[in-house]
Parts: structure tokens; sequence; C-alpha cells
């Protein structure tokens, strides 16, 4: 059952090669072929969840949910209008009242 297409294809590009990933087992097959000297946490979680998926322990959508993570992460995944995206970096913001601010009653 790792063939289950999810819908909208992903595309990824790798040393300047575009594909199309849209099914769990496209995903864990891309994921093979990842260079051994990228593989580390984010790489894992991803054919870990492929695998799952395939396995029927976890949902497609959720392993490609997890897989469309490492592609961004990796900066692989390509946008609908172009090149791969290039996330900028988010402030986290505490949920801690700043200093000096009164807290509402």
């Amino acid at each position: 059952m790792g063939t289950m297409k999810t819908g909208v294809p992903l595309k990824v590009s790798l040393e300047g090669h575009v594909e199309e990933i849209d099914s769990v087992s496209e995903a864990a097959d891309f994921l093979q072929r990842w260079p051994v000297e990228r593989r580390g946490h984010v790489y894992r979680s991803a054919l870990n969840a492929c695998s799952a998926a395939i396995a029927a322990q976890i949902s497609h959508s959720d392993a490609m949910k997890v897989f469309t993570g490492f592609a961004r992460v990796t900066g692989i995944l390509v946008a609908e209008s172009g090149p791969a995206m290039m996330l900028e970096p988010r402030r986290v913001q505490s949920r801690l009242p700043k200093q000096g601010r009164m807290q509402p009653k």
C-alpha cells in the first residue's frame, strides 16, 4: 500500500534535477538516493516516517508532512513558480509578559 498517491505532487530539486514526489514510496525511494554524507536527524525522521506509512503504522499524509519538512530544512523544496524555497529565520516570541507590562485583570 506504499504507492498511495497524496494528491498534489511535491517538487524537490537535487543536483539541478527536479523530481515530483506524489507518494510515500516515491519519497522513500528519493531518500534512499540521498547522499550518505548529508544523512542526519531530519533525514532519519523522514525515512522512518515513510517506512512507518508503508507498514501502515502512520498515515500517508503524516509521512508526507514529515518528508515535506525534510525538503524544507534541506533546501530542496521547489516552489510552484520556480527555484527551491529559501526559508527566512523566524523570531520566537516568548509567551511570558515583558517586564514592566501590566497584566490584564
